[in-house]
């Protein structure tokens, strides 16, 4: 892929991030993305088949900024209570700021979990893999003993989810994903479990 080609395709996800956090998947035509960007339908389709894979494609580019974002702050974190922290509150961040774009992947994944499933599972991996490394930098700092890494690091990763969860008010057969106002219940309750994890695992 051409560079031109990458600047071009990191210009639509830039432009459909905004268009999808801020009026939503339903409410986003590929015609007004291409009026956005000042481009043809057509070199729009190019790019992207249809919508749902442009969608996917916003939602593994919103993603990779959060991650960035996170390995950049752990180069220089003072200890790992606080990078697990700063990656939970960067999450969140995320989370609202394009609030009906990761809301409508929580309803496309009651509606057909195999299929969002399959480009979800990634993310969810990667993720993982950066708490393992969180986790990894405090056992070479020896802020704490972990005996596996990896599994210390999903079974964090699970207690965030099922925190999430917990906390929600609505109907286990609705969307599980918090309404704004749930956002700062959720942050506080997750914050306060880091701090008790991470403590037992000091050594």
């Amino acid at each position: 892929m051409s560079k031109n080609v990458d600047i071009k395709r990191a210009k639509i996800l830039e432009v459909a991030k905004r268009r999808f956090a801020h009026f939503g998947m339903a409410k986003t035509t590929m015609a007004e993305i291409a009026k956005d960007l000042s481009f043809s339908k057509a070199l729009l389709y190019y790019y992207f088949p249809d919508k749902h894979s442009l969608y996917t494609a916003v939602l593994e580019y919103v993603i990779n900024e959060m991650i960035n974002k996170v390995d950049t702050y752990m180069a220089n974190a003072s200890d790992v209570e606080h990078a697990i922290l700063f990656a939970i509150e960067s999450r969140m961040e995320t989370m609202r700021e394009n609030y009906n774009l990761f809301e409508y992947s929580s309803s496309l994944f009651m509606q057909n979990p195999g299929e969002l499933g399959k480009n979800l599972g990634p993310f969810f991996d990667r993720v993982r893999d950066q708490f393992s490394r969180i986790l990894a930098i405090g056992v070479n700092n020896k802020e704490i003993v972990v005996d596996d890494v990896e599994e210390t690091a999903e079974l964090l990763l699970f207690s965030l989810m099922g925190m999430r969860t917990g906390v929600l008010s609505k109907d286990l057969s609705d969307c599980l994903f918090p309404t704004p106002g749930e956002f700062d219940l959720i942050l506080s309750k997750q914050k306060r479990m880091v701090k008790i994890f991470i403590r037992g695992l000091r050594p």
